[in-house]
């Protein structure tokens, strides 16, 4: 019996799927595939494709052992015109994060607190 998709998912843990799933449709023009919905509206979880790449993300709440997206990870994307992304990112709401010695891309924080490193994307003066 074969493995259906072998390929690790990144798995977003957050508090508020919802204006996260939203983002990430704007600013990475991320399709859906697949969401799940408490009885209340709140996302279970969802299924994203980025890029030809799968993404989840599910709603979290604090308490013991919790796991936000604001932790030490940063996801790394290579868009076709990361000068693009980058711009819709910002508009979008994202924070632009102080550039580290010797960075060459762009790094940014989305609403949910993920960092992200856009590939090619020089930061704006």
């Amino acid at each position: 019996m074969g493995i259906p998709n072998p390929r690790p998912v990144p798995h977003l843990m957050v508090r508020d799927a919802a204006p996260v799933i939203a983002f990430y449709t704007d600013v990475f023009e991320a399709v859906p595939i697949e969401r799940e919905c408490l009885l209340d509206g709140r996302v279970l979880h969802a299924e994203l494709a980025v890029g030809g790449h799968r993404l989840a993300v599910s709603e979290w709440y604090d308490g013991p052992g919790a796991v936000a997206a604001d932790g030490p990870v940063v996801l790394t994307v290579a868009p076709d015109d990361p000068q693009l992304l980058l711009k819709r990112a910002l508009a979008a709401g994202a924070e632009l994060e102080a550039a580290a010695d010797g960075a060459v891309d762009a790094v940014f924080r989305d609403p949910a607190g993920q960092r992200w490193s856009v590939v090619g994307a020089s930061r704006p003066e």
